[in-house]
């Protein structure tokens, strides 16, 4: 039994270590940024317009919490972006 886990803690450990070199990396003004903060920023700032989109044609009122509305627009639009730019 401790053999088992010994073998898959190893196993487990080799992955690790194996893709940690292959996070892709993004240039941006020359400095180096991973993709998921720029689809975290690009979520951030679609769900502020779409805000803005929502309080011009007055439906803001009637979405519900807002809370869990604009975290959930916000999740939506970030994986939308990961998935339209960089999903393979």
């Amino acid at each position: 039994m401790i053999m088992k886990r010994l073998a898959l803690f190893g196993l487990l450990a080799l992955q690790t270590f194996l893709l940690s070199a292959c996070d892709p990396l993004l240039t941006i003004q020359g400095s180096f940024w991973p993709p998921w903060i720029v689809c975290i920023v690009s979520g951030m700032v679609l769900t502020t317009a779409m805000s803005l989109v929502f309080t011009t044609i007055r439906i803001d009122p009637y979405l519900g919490h807002p809370v869990i509305v604009y975290t959930c627009l916000w999740a939506l639009l970030t994986f939308s972006t990961w998935l339209i730019g960089y999903a393979q």
